[in-house]
């Protein structure tokens, strides 16, 4: 059974928040967190690309059998496709990735799972959209009794020591010190207070 804690809304999830979660093999905590992810189509190709690890291409693909993720495309000519280009150009430093997210999200409403807080900060902030990262994921797993400090705090370890450091925040080395000592202000800025 899957625990509905954060929305009952559609999240948006872009490559780099759900690797964190792939390349750990810890996709249950969002299993019992969302009912289901949706996932753009130009971001399960940047999950399923050559060079990704296998087992981060197995645990998607898994994901997606079990229709826990959603693969969403967009139709050329569409309102969300001319949203993701007109964000492409007037916010060229975004990824590919982030746009179809954020496009996908002003069509549809809900949420944005993202940790490239500078690719997407300030359209999250022009736009007043709900955005949640892996750090905050994490917090209210530990809020919500899935997981103690110490499994999070190691799971903060195996994310880092899979190349995940850059997807979590800066000068931050635990799951412990940054629920103690950023989680509160991620709240107010995420909207979700």
């Amino acid at each position: 059974m899957r625990m509905m804690i954060l929305f009952e809304t559609d999240v948006f999830y872009d490559s780099d928040c759900l690797s964190c979660f792939l390349a750990v093999r810890e996709c249950g905590i969002l299993q019992k967190l969302f009912s289901k992810i949706i996932v753009p189509g130009v971001v399960a190709h940047e999950i399923l690309k050559k060079g990704t690890p296998q087992h981060i291409k197995d645990n998607f693909n898994d994901l997606v059998k079990l229709d826990f993720v959603e693969v969403r495309g967009m139709e050329v000519g569409s309102s969300e496709h001319e949203l993701f280009n007109d964000i492409k150009r007037d916010y060229e430093f975004m990824g590919d990735g982030e746009a179809a997210v954020i496009a996908l999200n002003q069509e549809n409403g809900g949420v944005i799972a993202s940790n490239n807080l500078r690719d997407v900060k300030d359209y999250v902030e022009d736009y007043d959209l709900n955005l949640i990262t892996t750090a905050f994921i994490l917090a209210i797993a530990y809020e919500n009794h899935l997981k103690t400090k110490e499994e999070l705090d190691k799971i903060w370890k195996d994310m880092i020591n899979n190349g995940r450091k850059r997807s979590l925040p800066r000068n931050v080395n635990s799951f412990t010190q940054y629920y103690d000592e950023l989680y509160l202000d991620d709240m107010l800025f995420m909207g979700l207070n």
